[in-house]
């Protein structure tokens, strides 16, 4: 017989297969879209066009400065912005619509009523947004790897899991601010809105501060800065940017599931 927390994750999982199945969908057949284009860019010359089109210090800022190299296609394409950006936000909607959302509409109520803390049936519902996560960034991965080694690009197995590990981190970590506002009950909306808002100003951040040497420094608080600053497509891991965004994350869910074990649970 299995234990109510397992039930929890296996119900949280069915809830967002639907959802899950069309994001992986999505960004697989990004991912394809970008790394199949490249046999034909290559071969035009549109790439070293464009990339000269552009100042230095705004082809840095949306990661396209080395396009006209296979890494910096990728990176340009689809690491930089749309990746993050994407999956970011597949995480924010997910982890409002499991906890802050389920709450409002009443359906946690049954849930609650299991001989299980409060606590574990929020933080349970959490891990299904955060194995979803990385479900869709093994898809993601797969994809671009195995098109990589097809294509014969110059880029290393080792770059595309390192950069795909930082940027699935990155989603975790808005994901549990969005749980950490729903912990102190302030509801599905207000999560999406701040999660939200703190994924588009870090990347704000990590690609428009360098361009200032004032704001410069702003550029190493943000996580975005944190999981691509190094370049991770190219140079590998980066370990501090990981023991970062790991810990940060530990911290706000934390945070949040201590909140919603001290509150009342909101009734439809």
């Amino acid at each position: 017989m299995s234990s109510p927390s397992s039930e929890i994750f296996r119900r949280g999982v069915q809830i967002q297969k639907r959802t899950l199945i069309a994001w992986s969908a999505a960004l697989v057949l990004l991912a394809l879209s970008v790394v199949g284009a490249w046999p034909s860019m290559e071969k035009s010359g549109a790439l070293e066009d464009f990339a000269s089109g552009v100042s230095p210090e705004m082809a840095a800022a949306f990661g396209i400065d080395q396009i006209s190299s296979a890494s910096g296609y990728l990176k340009g394409n689809l690491y930089a912005v749309l990746l993050p950006l994407l999956l970011g936000l597949m995480a924010v909607t997910a982890t409002a619509a499991l906890t802050g959302g389920d709450e409002e509409a009443g359906r946690l109520e049954l849930l609650l009523a299991l001989p299980v803390a409060r606590r574990t049936v929020f933080l349970v519902r959490f891990l299904c947004v955060a194995f979803g996560l990385a479900v869709t960034s093994a898809l993601v991965w797969l994809s671009v790897y195995g098109s990589v080694v097809s294509l014969d690009m110059d880029v290393s197995g080792g770059g595309v899991t390192a950069v795909t590990l930082t940027v699935g981190l990155l989603a975790v970590l808005h994901a549990g601010i969005a749980y950490a506002v729903v912990g102190f009950g302030l509801g599905r909306g207000p999560a999406l809105g701040a999660a939200a808002g703190v994924l588009v100003v870090g990347y704000l951040l990590h690609a428009i501060a360098p361009m200032s040497d004032t704001l410069e420094p702003l550029s190493n608080v943000s996580p975005w800065e944190w999981a691509l600053g190094s370049d991770p497509l190219v140079n590998g891991v980066p370990w501090g940017g990981v023991a970062l965004l790991v810990g940060l994350a530990a911290v706000v869910v934390a945070v949040g599931t201590y909140a919603v074990d001290r509150r009342d649970v909101k009734n439809a």
